[in-house]
């Protein structure tokens, strides 16, 4: 086989009905989604004899317990954003007739879970075709990630983690849409007071990039039995922040970051400058309480714009959510 490059391979998803059973992307439902690179792989520490008899070197290796780890980064589409976030601990509500909006908020899920149907969490079985050859991942969840405005395009970054390798009896045959993205004049920042549901005014014009994560420390768990795969993946704190900068005009926002004044904050990325209510299609990310943990302002060099250095933690909410994220799509998940 001659080389390979990455713009041969695709990834392909599709939702487990049993959590860690493998299922190639030749089964019904499977989507291939469009990526820009990944890195999730199988991951083990070899346990390693260290034996006293007389060396000071290792003399025997043996298997340990494995699991899987890595990124996935795209540039958000509607159009599988909501396969993504079904994979993650989140509690999910559907409304609507079609287009569907889900609505994706921070569940306390103590481990993965999956459904053969329903707004529920759910496990995946990924499977990515590096050169021709499929690499297969079973039990996979979203652990975290991060949505960011780069280069005036929401992207997003998926933390996998994962039970097993598979190696994928069939590779599927990929079927692609036409990209639905949102480039620089499709997205717009708010800001406005804490609350369970906040009233944002106008779009805040001075911020330069924005970055939104959400960790729910994921962890595959191993247990004693006749196989080195793990045997679940459990979930920790949800860890939810922010960052941007942004324009320094007046020392507002800084006063409120001294006094640790609950600020809310608002990403919507439609088309046309449609509100989330009149789009076809829209991503909606709303952090209704948080603070900001620095904000920083310092002179540069002459020639630098002052900027401010924003980083936000998201908190608890008394009577509702730390943040939602709300998907607009024509796709429907049964």
């Amino acid at each position: 086989m001659p080389a390979g490059l990455g713009g041969s391979g695709y990834m392909a998803l599709t939702f487990e009905t049993a959590v860690g059973t493998y299922l190639p992307p030749t089964t019904g439902g499977t989507v291939f989604i469009p990526i820009l690179d990944e890195s999730v792989a199988y991951q083990e520490e070899k346990y390693l004899a260290r034996q006293i008899r007389q060396t000071t070197i290792a003399h025997d290796a043996k298997p340990s317990y494995y699991s899987v780890s890595g990124d996935v980064t795209l540039e958000v589409d509607p159009t599988f954003l909501p396969h993504l976030l079904y994979c993650s601990r989140h509690t999910i509500a559907k409304t609507g007739a079609g287009p569907f909006e889900y609505t994706f908020t921070p569940s306390s899920a103590g481990s993965t879970s999956t459904a053969a149907s329903g707004t529920v969490q759910r496990t995946c079985s990924l499977a990515f075709i590096r050169n021709g050859v499929g690499f297969g991942y079973a039990g996979c969840t979203l652990g975290g990630y991060e949505f960011t405005i780069e280069d005036g395009t929401l992207r997003m970054t998926a933390h996998v983690v994962g039970m097993s390798e598979v190696t994928p009896a069939g590779l599927g045959t990929p079927t692609w849409t036409a990209p639905n993205l949102y480039g620089a004049a499709d997205n717009a920042i708010y800001i406005a007071a804490a609350a369970i549901s906040p009233t944002f005014g106008a779009a805040d014009v001075a911020h330069n990039g924005f970055t939104f994560s959400s960790n729910f420390n994921a962890e595959p768990q191993n247990r004693i039995r006749t196989d080195r795969s793990a045997s679940y993946v459990s979930f920790g704190e949800t860890e939810a922040t922010y960052d941007t900068e942004l324009d320094f005009l007046d020392k507002a926002e800084y006063d409120l970051y001294k006094a640790t004044t609950f600020r809310a904050l608002r990403s919507l990325s439609t088309h046309g400058g449609a509100t989330f209510a009149a789009a076809t299609d829209a991503v909606e990310i709303t952090i209704n309480n948080s603070f900001y943990e620095t904000y920083e302002v310092n002179l540069g060099g002459i020639g630098d714009l002052i900027m401010a250095g924003v980083t936000g933690h998201v908190i608890g909410i008394a009577g509702g959510n730390p943040y939602q994220i709300k998907v607009k799509s024509a796709v429907t998940i049964t």
